[in-house]
């Protein structure tokens, strides 16, 4: 079963007791966070239970694969149903994942409640096409938000404000929208504590609405990986101050080290910066060009790992120690910049 989780009545009673396999996927990291979020609560599940709710992320699941199926095979002790969440948001390796579970057969899967989030899987990977065809599975499918409903939702706050817009200017302000649910919430929640009886205009609302978009996080990982901490820190600090989750942060940071991994082992293998930089397979966008011409001086394979390996601590910390995730990334920020700075001097 396949159902599109923006619809804001899916969660607003309790999933019917036949479906016990819930997967969430897509290209929309906040809608997928914000979904995960309310299935827990959904599903009331006790995350602090480890005798009913077993956690793998991909590393676990990789390296202690024959615990997955074991806990697979296993019944709560203590009557009720046990859980296994599978959280590969952090994860690379979609294709040794895909192996596990091509093993599986879900629909004779009957005793666990069995959850899967992931970033990387698009509805026409194999595992997606088969939990789409499981009777007994829920397949979250989180994709970019309609818009016409961001603008139907924008109008709704801009009444609180007795703004009135023309076509052209609610065009240009969903245009700028974040494809990202977590960052559109975020900047509607921005919008909706501006005080009611002062004054707003649109070019106002423009600026709320740019320094939430998601050329500004990339923006801030580029600015990070060249060298320029202190306004990739502002920004950061930015991100802070709307609680914007670590999750999709250190994903992003980690695609971007990952992705300049490939064109320095290019480089390695005796091309030119150009042919690097307009190679197809890279998708690397015209506009940073400049700045991975700089990244390809500034780095090297070794370095790249080091920061790596610091990234998937920090994933650890920020997801045992929520309330602190913001010092663990202000942590990695300072531990790349110096990576930076040590091979300049």
């Amino acid at each position: 079963m396949k159902i599109n989780p923006l619809n804001k009545n899916i969660f607003s009673t309790k999933l019917d007791n036949s479906f016990n396999i819930f997967y969430i996927f897509g290209n929309n990291l906040g809608l997928i966070d914000i979904c995960y979020s309310k299935l827990k609560k959904n599903l009331e599940l006790d995350l602090n239970n480890p005798f009913i709710t077993n956690y793998f992320d991909e590393n676990k699941l990789l390296n202690n694969t024959e615990a997955f199926f074991d806990e697979l095979n296993s019944i709560s002790l203590f009557g009720a149903k046990k859980t296994i969440i599978v959280d590969i948001r952090q994860g690379d390796k979609k294709n040794d994942v895909s192996k596990i579970f091509a093993k599986l057969n879900f629909s004779e899967i009957k005793e666990i409640q069995l959850i899967i989030i992931s970033y990387l899987f698009k509805q026409s990977d194999i595992l997606s096409r088969k939990l789409i065809n499981t009777k007994n599975a829920i397949c979250f499918t989180c994709y970019e938000e309609n818009e016409d409903d961001l603008k139907i939702n924008l109008k709704k706050q801009l009444v609180n404000f007795n703004l009135n817009l023309n076509e052209s200017q609610l065009n240009e302000l969903t245009n700028k929208f974040s494809k990202d649910s977590k960052i559109i919430q975020n900047i509607f929640e921005k919008i909706g504590l501006q005080d009611k009886n002062g004054s707003i205009d649109f070019n106002q609302l423009l600026h709320l609405i740019d320094d939430n978009n998601d050329d500004t996080i990339f923006e801030m990982i580029n600015k990070l990986m060249i060298g320029n901490y202190y306004e990739s820190i502002n920004l950061l600090t930015n991100f802070e101050h709307i609680n914007y989750p670590s999750g999709s942060i250190l994903y992003l940071t980690k695609s971007k080290f990952k992705l300049l991994q490939k064109c320095i082992n290019m480089r390695k293998n005796g091309l030119t910066k150009s042919e690097i930089l307009n190679n197809k397979s890279l998708n690397i966008f015209y506009k940073e060009h400049s700045l991975f011409s700089k990244m390809l001086d500034l780095w090297t394979l070794s370095s790249i790992d080091e920061c790596l390996n610091y990234l998937f601590k920090t994933e650890l910390n920020c997801k045992s120690k929520k309330e602190c995730e913001f010092i663990f990334l202000n942590q990695l920020f300072l531990y790349v910049y110096f990576k930076i700075k040590l091979k300049a001097s």
